[in-house]
């Protein structure tokens, strides 16, 4: 009897230690999988107006770090944690989070390129507005920039940036312009500034939702 329930302890301990090394190995293999997602928004939607890229891979920036890395954040767990019990589907709403949070910490960490390309390459510089038009898909203004001596500054004056109501066709305005027409301009209110710690709070996020999600889903499956 004694010897009965001595090898039924071994087992119990070799079952646990299997499931122990099961855990640590699904918990490594998304714990890598987001942390690739994570570094694929950060480097290209920042890199894209820091460095700057080239104009195709700046094309695709928007594609592929807004919406397609995001996206996978959610659609590989779900379609890669097969056999999972019907009453566990549940759980996969979690997995909305690290979406959502994926496409604000592309939208942050672009602004926070653009900001870095200004304080790196940026010049100041008079420039007269020559037309102001709406954005009518997005309902904001844009103003056309050209320098004194005739030279045309890219991208357009957003409205957010110095193209406010009140602003006319005509004026001068003192603007911080990139030389590579990559990082939009800005009025000369432009200061300075890093967006460090709101990346990395959502890059905090993303990574965690996204775990809290596979774990759970992952322990439906081997239940």
């Amino acid at each position: 009897m004694a010897r009965e329930e001595g090898e039924f302890a071994v087992g119990e301990g070799v079952a646990s230690e299997k499931q122990s090394r099961e855990v640590r190995s699904v918990f490594l293999r998304w714990l890598l999988f987001y942390l690739v997602c994570l570094a694929g928004i950060i480097g290209l939607t920042w890199s894209a107006p820091a460095v700057p890229l080239d104009p195709w891979i700046r094309g695709a920036v928007p594609v592929v770090g807004w919406l397609l890395l995001p996206l996978a954040s959610l659609m590989v767990p779900i379609f890669g944690i097969r056999r999972v019990p019907h009453i566990q589907r549940k759980l996969a709403w979690q997995l909305v989070l690290p979406l959502v949070t994926g496409s604000v910490l592309a939208f942050v960490s672009q602004g926070a390129g653009e900001d870095a390309a200004l304080q790196e390459r940026g010049r100041w510089a008079n420039v007269k507005v020559i037309t102001v038009a709406n954005d009518h898909s997005n309902k904001t203004r844009q103003c056309t920039l050209q320098k004194l001596n005739g030279q045309r500054i890219k991208p357009d004056l957003k409205e957010n940036y110095g193209c406010e109501d009140g602003v006319e066709r005509g004026e001068v305005l003192r603007v911080r312009y990139d030389p590579e027409g990559v990082a939009g301009p800005e009025d000369e209110s432009w200061e300075p500034g890093f967006n460090g710690g709101l990346i990395a709070v959502l890059a905090t996020l993303f990574v965690a939702f996204g775990m809290w999600g596979c774990m759970r889903m992952s322990r439906g499956e081997r239940e």
